[in-house]
């Protein structure tokens, strides 16, 4: 639905049209530029119903039957969906935000990104706060409320009597969810988990060391394990903030271009970046099964690293054991994970040196170039492929749960060793 506001900007005095997208939202901070001086003008809107929608815009609103004149300036915004700096109510390409993201990918493109990204939302808003109950009660270690909600949310038809079963349960559930709200272009979790449970099974059918050493490491991990679900349901509660980060993987390798053209008109980085600091250095805590299991298929032992370092990894850090690989730089934790074939995504998703740009102490959104800039990085990056590093993280934290998830089943008090 689109809302016409006329405006006086507080900075220039000058008034003007703003035709507002406006959706059901749980709350959502935007700006939009004043088209005769260039000022952001911020603003929030809120409200699930038509009825209870409110919008506030930080200037003067005027009436616009009184206001209003022919040749008016116009400008056009939708902070859920993204247009251009240059448009307005007039030009072909930008005029309408939905027909702006219509143009740029084609029709089919942008049919497959809408229907992923409105399957998405409803994971969010509808599977997850299901999975949320059921994984507390599995926090919690109450397993009468775990076994009724498993069985009357998820269709579970057994009872889930023992500790590994409700694990398994557990975080089936969650990767449900997980995997639906992170979409399936572009995406290569079913790949890493894939590989990863192949190389496990295997080692623990016949090397004593790896079992021993997965349930060692799971019985000291159920704080980790409470810190991720904590961190992706963070994620999930603000969806709505980042989940336009799935656009840039509708978008051809040639089409770059015409991706950084567009501008979405949100104001949330501090929020948002927080989401993504905390779930990089979360998931960087999560990489140690991969390299446990690579390193017992290949050399018999979790701890054995033999020869199969990084170049980028200095001699004197290259570590000896898995304890040792714990405490390295993030950096080259993944860069251990990324030289195996088939998980090298891990080092786009987790890719440190645009962490360091988003991260950095002086990273902020600059509202007048729509641009995420630092004394780092005055370039910098769009706000959306912003958005897209953040779901990258968001997808490799979840990955990452389901490769923990090894850990916490074989430390198991059900089996013995």
């Amino acid at each position: 639905m689109i809302s016409r506001y006329c405006l006086k900007c507080h900075g220039c005095g000058e008034v003007f049209v703003a035709r507002l997208g406006v959706e059901s939202t749980h709350g959502t901070r935007f700006y939009l530029p004043c088209p005769h001086c260039g000022l952001p003008i911020r603003g929030s809107m809120s409200g699930t119903e038509l009825q209870n929608h409110r919008v506030n815009i930080e200037c003067q609103v005027l009436s616009s039957s009184a206001s209003e004149s022919p040749g008016m300036r116009v400008v056009t915004i939708n902070p859920f969906a993204p247009s251009r700096y240059d448009a307005d109510s007039f030009t072909p390409n930008g005029s309408f935000p939905t027909m702006t993201l219509l143009q740029a990918l084609g029709q089919d493109a942008y049919m497959e990104f809408k229907s992923e990204r409105d399957t998405a939302l409803e994971a969010g808003q509808i599977l997850w706060p299901k999975v949320r109950m059921l994984f507390q009660y599995y926090l919690q270690g109450n397993s009468d409320m775990f076994a009724r909600i498993a069985q009357q949310q998820f269709g579970v038809t057994w009872q889930p009597s023992t500790s590994h079963e409700r694990t398994s349960v557990a975080y089936q559930a969650m990767g449900a969810a997980t995997t639906v709200i992170t979409g399936s272009t572009g995406t290569t979790s079913a790949k890493v988990i894939g590989r990863f449970s192949r190389k496990h099974s295997a080692a623990m059918e016949r090397n004593k060391d790896h079992l021993l050493t997965f349930r060692r490491r799971g019985q000291s991990s159920v704080s980790l394990e409470r810190d991720v679900f904590t961190e992706l349901n963070r994620f999930v509660e603000h969806h709505e903030s980042w989940e336009l980060g799935l656009l840039g993987r509708f978008f051809e390798p040639g089409s770059k271009d015409a991706f950084d053209e567009l501008v979405l008109y949100r104001d949330e980085f501090s929020l948002v970046r927080d989401l993504y600091q905390h779930g990089f250095e979360l998931a960087c805590k999560c990489l140690w099964p991969l390299v446990a299991a690579q390193n017992s298929v290949l050399r018999g032992n979790p701890d054995e690293f033999g020869d199969a370092h990084p170049d980028r990894v200095p001699e004197k850090q290259r570590p000896k054991n898995l304890d040792k690989f714990d405490k390295l730089p993030n950096a080259f934790k993944i860069a251990y994970v990324a030289q195996v074939p088939g998980w090298e995504s891990f080092e786009s998703l987790l890719n440190n040196r645009r962490r360091n740009t988003i991260g950095h102490a002086t990273a902020h959104h600059d509202l007048q170039t729509g641009r995420i800039v630092s004394d780092e990085s005055l370039s910098g990056m769009t706000y959306l492929h912003f958005l897209s590093e953040v779901l990258g993280v968001f997808e490799a934290l979840s990955t990452l749960a389901q490769v923990l998830r090894a850990s916490r089943v074989a430390s198991s008090p059900d089996f013995d060793v």
